[in-house]
C-alpha cells in the first residue's frame, strides 16, 4: 500500500497496468481501489476481517486486492482452477466474512461455498468524495508493516492445503530484492502471463510500482500470442513457469531485433529454455528459489547465474543447506534447504490456525523448506528434489493427500495411490495414479469424468493404472505404501493415457 501511495504521489498519471484494451495509471488504480474499499466498508468489512477473492486475471482483481488491503481486511487470494473438496477447504478454513467471485467462477464457489457468494460485478463503487478519500488513507496508514495482509493457500503433504500468512510489509520487502536482481527502472515493461492469484503476482507488481515501470498481462497464459504481446507491450522482461518456457521454445520464435525482452526469470529451467532463448536469441534466463512463504531466497541476476542452479542467495535471506540435525553440511553435499530473514517482514507469519505446523516448520530459529539441495562451491544453491510428499506440475504444488483423498471419492474405487512420473521437457512433475477398484464397479471413463470434476486442470492425473493393489509394499504398522518401490514406468500396457 506504501508503494502505491508513494507512486501516486510521484506521478498519478503514470502507466502502471497494461492489457490489449486497457491502461491503467497508478493514480487511476489507486481511485479504483479507494471505491471498492469504501464499498465493502460499507457491507461492514472492517480491520482483521478476511475477504476471499476468487478471480482470474483482470484489472478490477488488483482493484479488488489493494482495496481490501486498504481497510486492513485480509485477503485471501483462492486459486480459480480449484474445485469441489480442495475448494470448500480453502472457504470454509480461512473463515471469510466475504466471498468476492468473478462471474465466471460463481457456479463451482457457489457448490463448494457455505455462505453467500458476492459477484464482483454486483459491487456498488461509486466515486469517493475528498473527505472520505482523506479518511480511507489516514486509515490505512495506521496499519503495521506485521499486520496479516494475505493468507495465501499451499500444498499440505499430510493434510489439507495450509494458509500462509503474509505480513503487509512482505510484498514491498520482497520486491525490493527482485528489482534489485532484474535491474528494474522506470523503463521496463514486465509481461505476466502467470496467475494472479499465486505468490508471484502479487510480488512482480509491487516490484513494478516501486521502481516506477508496468506490468502487462493477459488473463492466461497463451503459447499463440505470447511473443505478439511482448511486442505489443515493448516488454523488456517476462516471467514463466519450465512448462510454459519448455512449449514456447518448441513453437515460432519472435525474429532477432523484433522486441525489447532482455531477461526471463522463472523456475524450473528446463535445458531447452536455455538453448532457446540464452543461446538461439541472446535473452539471459534467470532462476529463482523461492516459495509462498519467502519468494525469493536465492535468485538469478543478469551478472550472477548459473545454468543448472536454483539462483545465488542474496545478502537479504541467510540460507543454509543441513542434515538431519540441522548442522550445516559443507559445499556439494546434499541436505534440507533451510533459509531466515535478515531483516523484518520478509517471511510469512505462519500458518492460518496451524500452531503445530508452524512451529515445526520454523524450528530452531530456521525455516525448513522440506526440500533436498545443497550449495556448490560458488555458493549457488542447487534444488536436488522434494523431501515432502508433493507435486509440483504448470507450477502449482499440488497436496498428494489432497489429491488422493478426492480421487477416492469416485464410486467403485477403493483407494488411490499418486506418484510423480518426470516431464524431461518441462523439467516438472506429471502425475501417475495407481486405482485399486472396490469390485468390479469401476468405469475408467466415469472415474476419469469424476477426476475433472473434483480436481483442478493442473491436478489432473496423465497417467491411470488399474490394480488389485498387490504390488504395493506397506509400511509395517502404519500401512502407507512405500511409493518410491512404485513402477514409473509409462509405457506399458496397463498403463491408460489420460485425455487432455
Amino acid at each position: 500500500m506504501d508503494d502505491l501511495l508513494r507512486a501516486v504521489a510521484r506521478d498519478a498519471g503514470r502507466p502502471l497496468l497494461r492489457t490489449r484494451g486497457q491502461v491503467v495509471s497508478t493514480g487511476e488504480l489507486a481511485e479504483r481501489a479507494r471505491r471498492v474499499a469504501a464499498a465493502l466498508r460499507g457491507r461492514g468489512v472492517s480491520a482483521g476481517d478476511r475477504v476471499a477473492l476468487v478471480s482470474g486475471n483482470s484489472i478490477d482483481r488488483v482493484a479488488w486486492m489493494f482495496g481490501i488491503w486498504w481497510l486492513g481486511a485480509v485477503e485471501v487470494s483462492v486459486n480459480v482452477e480449484l474445485r469441489g473438496p480442495m475448494l470448500a477447504h480453502v472457504l470454509a478454513d480461512s473463515d471469510p466474512c466475504l466471498i468476492a467471485c468473478q462471474d465466471e467462477c460463481l457456479g463451482p464457489v457457489r457448490e463448494a461455498a457455505s455462505g453467500d457468494v458476492l459477484p464482483m460485478s454486483e459491487l456498488t463503487a461509486d466515486p469517493v468524495g475528498p473527505a472520505e478519500r482523506d479518511e480511507l488513507d489516514a486509515a490505512q496508514r495506521s496499519f503495521g508493516p506485521g499486520d496479516l495482509a494475505t493468507i495465501l493457500y499451499t500444498s499440505g503433504t499430510t493434510g489439507p492445503a495450509k494458509g500462509v500468512m503474509l505480513p503487509r510489509a512482505y510484498f514491498s520487502n520482497l520486491a525490493e530484492i527482485w528489482a534489485d536482481r532484474l535491474r528494474l527502472d522506470a523503463d521496463d515493461v514486465g509481461y505476466f502471463p502467470l496467475p494472479f492469484f499465486h505468490v508471484d503476482g502479487h510480488v512482480k507488481l509491487a516490484a513494478c510500482v516501486q521502481s516506477g515501470g508496468s506490468m502487462a498481462f493477459r488473463e492466461r497464459f497463451s503459447a499463440s500470442e505470447y511473443f505478439a504481446d511482448v511486442r505489443e507491450f515493448g516488454a523488456t522482461w517476462a516471467a514463466g513457469v519450465g512448462a510454459m518456457l519448455s512449449i514456447l521454445a518448441q513453437g515460432e520464435l519472435p525474429e532477432p531485433g523484433s522486441h525489447r525482452l532482455s531477461r526471463m526469470i522463472g523456475a524450473p529451467i528446463p535445458r531447452i529454455a536455455y538453448e532457446t532463448f540464452e543461446d538461439r536469441l541472446g535473452i539471459p534466463v534467470l532462476t529463482l528459489f523461492g516459495q509462498t512463504e519467502c519468494d525469493g531466497i536465492a535468485m538469478d541476476s543478469v551478472e550472477q547465474r548459473r545454468r543448472g542452479a536454483a539462483g545465488h542467495p542474496h545478502d537479504a535471506i541467510e540460507v543454509r543447506v543441513v542434515d538431519e540435525n540441522d548442522r550445516p553440511l559443507p559445499a556439494g553435499e546434499t541436505g534440507e534447504i533451510v533459509y531466515r530473514p535478515r531483516r523484518p517482514h520478509l517471511t510469512a507469519l505462519g500458518y492460518w490456525r496451524r500452531p503445530e505446523a508452524t512451529v515445526e516448520a520454523w524450528r530452531n530459529l530456521w525455516f525448513h523448506t522440506g526440500d533436498s539441495g545443497h550449495l556448490d562451491a560458488d555458493g549457488f544453491l542447487c534444488f536436488d528434489g522434494r523431501r515432502t510428499d508433493s507435486f509440483r506440475r504448470r507450477g502449482e504444488n499440488i497436496s498428494v493427500w489432497e489429491l488422493e483423498h478426492s480421487l477416492n471419492t469416485a464410486d467403485g474405487v477403493r483407494e488411490c495411490v499418486a506418484i510423480a512420473v518426470r516431464d524431461e521437457h518441462g523439467g516438472e512433475d506429471e502425475i501417475k495414479v495407481f486405482v485399486v477398484p472396490d469390485g468390479d464397479g469401476l468405469v475408467p471413463d466415469e472415474f476419469v469424468a469424476h477426476c475433472r470434476k473434483v480436481l483442478p486442470r493442473f491436478a489432473m492425473p496423465r497417467y491411470l493404472t488399474v490394480t488389485d493393489g498387490s504390488e504395493f509394499v506397506r509400511s509395517a504398522g502404519t500401512g502407507v505404501v512405500q511409493k518410491h518401490l512404485l513402477s514409473r514406468d509409462i509405457t506399458s500396457p496397463d498403463v491408460m493415457e489420460v485425455p487432455r
